[in-house]
């Protein structure tokens, strides 16, 4: 496998690096990712004809509480029951001693960021790392170092309304603290469960409201696309954003899983090319050539699957 080294929408992973330098402690945004656990598995939204490689059983906010802990440390999370008042002496308070990533956000209120008109709804994570009288200092990974925003934005962005698995409102993780070191086959071993609950969780989810998942949700992207009737949204989604981050998760799994299990890694590897070549053909408007590749690639993530459960 070749190494990927480059942009991406990683800004959870991205964030919790960053924090996690703070004290000294430099781990890649791309171990931190795979040990989220959000890149695994796939759902399909019917009514809105988007695929989204992740699974329902882990929202990034629990992904880099769980990341945190494979790694062993130690942290304060907080998060409001309540939608008033924002807590920012609170947040003023806990900044003196330690930056913060807040998240998720709603980029649409993120007036820094010259396309945030266009990006109302979708979720982010931020490395807060001061605040002033009437503004917070960030450090955002979609491309933005030492970037402010007024509180009464951070305040709309941070409630996060419009973000479908918020829970709660304000949340926030700061003082990261080493507790433990753990070793690499621990770290391995611990991910390997979690990584099998992420599919549990989804196939609970799933059956309590039918929704369509895994091998079968790829499979009705496929279809959807060999229709040839796909939105300029659903296009863009595809082109901007699901085939991308599906190929770079899964070639991150890929190196995660090579000291250990060669047929894991092999797997995701396969999963990886698979998806770059989607991009591909979703950038041409091949449909047809998309389909079968999306069926090749529903195939891979039910191998995947079954190998990881007989492990």
């Amino acid at each position: 496998m070749l190494l990927y080294i480059g942009n991406g929408p990683y800004c959870y992973a991205n964030a919790t690096a960053m924090l996690l330098a703070t004290i000294g402690e430099h781990i890649s945004p791309s171990r931190i990712e795979v040990l989220t656990g959000v890149g695994l598995g796939a759902f399909w939204l019917g009514d809105a004809k988007l695929i989204f490689f992740s699974n329902l059983g882990t929202a990034p906010d629990i992904g880099i509480s769980k990341a945190l802990k494979l790694l062993g440390f130690n942290y304060i999370e907080k998060s409001s029951q309540e939608s008033e008042p924002a807590p920012f002496e609170e947040l003023r308070s806990d900044l003196a001693e330690s930056p913060a990533i807040l998240g998720p956000l709603d980029m649409g209120y993120l007036s820094y960021n010259p396309n945030h008109e266009h990006l109302a709804g979708v979720d982010h994570f931020v490395l807060a790392y001061r605040m002033g009288e009437q503004e917070i200092h960030l450090h955002d990974p979609e491309g933005f170092p030492y970037v402010s925003l007024p509180l009464d934005q951070l305040k709309l962005a941070w409630k996060a309304e419009r973000i479908p698995y918020h829970r709660g409102f304000y949340r926030y993780w700061t003082s990261p603290k080493r507790i433990h070191h753990p070793t690499e086959e621990e770290i391995y071993n611990g991910a390997l469960q979690f990584f099998k609950s992420c599919y549990q969780g989804t196939d609970d989810f799933a059956a309590r409201e039918n929704w369509t998942i895994g091998r079968e949700a790829i499979l009705a992207c496929a279809e959807h696309v060999r229709s040839g009737t796909l939105s300029p949204a659903e296009v863009g989604h595809m082109v901007h954003f699901a085939f991308k981050l599906g190929a770079r998760r899964a070639l991150d799994f890929a190196f995660f899983f090579e000291p250990h299990d060669d047929e894991l890694a092999a797997l995701k590897g396969r999963q990886a090319e698979l998806f770059g070549r989607c991009h591909t053909l979703a950038v041409a408007k091949n449909w047809s050539s998309l389909a079968n590749s999306l069926q090749q690639l529903a195939d891979v993530e039910e191998q995947f699957r079954v190998t990881l459960f007989a492990r």
